[in-house]
């Protein structure tokens, strides 16, 4: 979809800094900061609105580069469109229509019932009851993407499966936001009660791995005073994430079995 810039004149302000106004956000948006669903809904909706001003403006640290003054309107163009993008999926994944209903994911699996699907899905519904809607779905639907492989502990480049180029953008912007040290504890925690380890490796592949017989079962809990602050972490960076998966160059020599070169 092609957006329309906002118009430096039109901007806001949230907290001193730039920001769309939320009548020129994307409909979700002016739904979620309505809503009460999310902990911090108005919170959510103004990061938002500041990240698509930042990048529709160019408010980054390359474009106050003396030699890049010349890129600026390209750099605005091409990372608004980009941006956009991003605040207008993560709007439809903070709906709570988009999350994952874990009664009908069981009944799905249950013709092909095995322990490791079982308990994939017992850890993504667990990691809900930790987290809720202050996430958005796509980190819940990514960890149960496996669920559709043959194979759950099978591994495959997001960037090079035909299968998943559909969901690649955002599952690996969760994969890689979910790198927030403290929320990255949480998911090995709860995962590691269930006898799994989630991994996303530098190649941009998902699987899942066993956890090893010398590996033990640990507690982890978000602190308290903490919590809000590393969940808007989180989200920002899925956005940014989000945002620059077009961007970055991939290649398969990072994975080859064998190179003869």
């Amino acid at each position: 979809m092609v957006f329309t810039p906002t118009l430096p004149r039109s901007l806001t302000t949230i907290q001193g800094e730039p920001a769309v106004p939320l009548e020129n956000m994307p409909a979700s948006w002016q739904r979620i900061a309505a809503g009460d669903w999310l902990s911090e809904p108005k919170v959510y909706a103004a990061m938002a609105q500041v990240f698509l001003a930042k990048h529709q403006q160019g408010h980054v640290l390359f474009c106050e580069r003396p030699e890049a003054a010349h890129l600026k309107t390209a750099y605005c163009e091409g990372n608004g469109q980009l941006a956009y993008e991003a605040v207008e999926h993560y709007g439809q994944a903070f709906l709570p229509e988009s999350y994952p209903n874990f009664k009908e994911i069981r009944q799905a699996i249950a013709a092909v019932q095995s322990d490791e699907r079982a308990a994939l899905v017992n850890t993504v519904s667990n990691l809900f009851d930790e987290l809720g809607y202050d996430v958005p779905a796509t980190f819940y639907w990514t960890f149960l993407h496996p669920l559709q492989r043959d194979d759950v502990y099978e591994i495959r480049s997001f960037r090079f499966s035909e299968q998943d180029l559909g969901v690649a953008r955002q599952f690996d912007a969760i994969l890689h936001g979910g790198y927030v040290s403290m929320l990255r504890r949480l998911i090995d925690s709860v995962s590691s009660h269930h006898g799994f380890f989630i991994e996303h490796g530098c190649g941009c592949e998902n699987h899942l791995a066993k956890l090893k017989p010398c590996d033990t079962v640990f507690d982890y809990q978000l602190p308290t005073e903490t919590r809000r602050k590393t969940l808007r972490a989180f989200f920002w960076s899925v956005m940014e994430e989000y945002l620059l998966f077009e961007q970055r160059a991939a290649t398969r020599l990072v994975y080859a079995d064998a190179l003869a070169l």
